[in-house]
């Protein structure tokens, strides 16, 4: 504990520990944030779609520091593109346009590496028809 021979000195480190308890103070919070490796709680699902059609995938990761998080196709890391939509709002989002694939979301720190995979279908809007003539 910090003594303050001053009223107002004391008025005010009492006001920081009271905002620091309260989470008013995030810098002061994530400094004594335990570290941990990274988890995946929203792992890409299998998805089907249409020739030409959009698939999206998700993936939602913990961690502290926070991880950094890459799709992968083939093992190769995956960067937008025509093709590829990358997006980030609290939840790792990947859109495809009509590329059948087994994706992976992989989420690092310095504390581990957590990885997922889904598998992208796409078909034909018109199923194929086999004819046979008998003769």
């Amino acid at each position: 504990m910090v003594y303050c021979y001053c009223r107002r000195g004391l008025q005010r480190i009492e006001e920081l520990e009271r905002m620091a308890h309260e989470g008013a103070l995030p810098a002061v919070a994530m400094d004594q944030k335990e570290k941990q490796k990274p988890e995946i709680v929203l792992v890409p699902e299998p998805a089907r779609v249409l020739e030409g059609e959009t698939a999206r995938f998700r993936c939602r990761v913990t961690g502290y520091p926070l991880p950094k998080v890459n799709w992968y196709l083939n093992g190769q890391l995956i960067r937008k593109s025509k093709r590829f939509r990358l997006r980030y709002d609290g939840i790792y989002y990947l859109d495809i346009v009509d590329y059948a694939a087994v994706y992976t979301c992989e989420a690092k720190n310095d504390y581990g590496v957590a990885t997922s995979s889904a598998s992208l279908s796409v078909e034909s809007e018109f199923p194929m028809l086999i004819t046979m003539s008998v003769k």
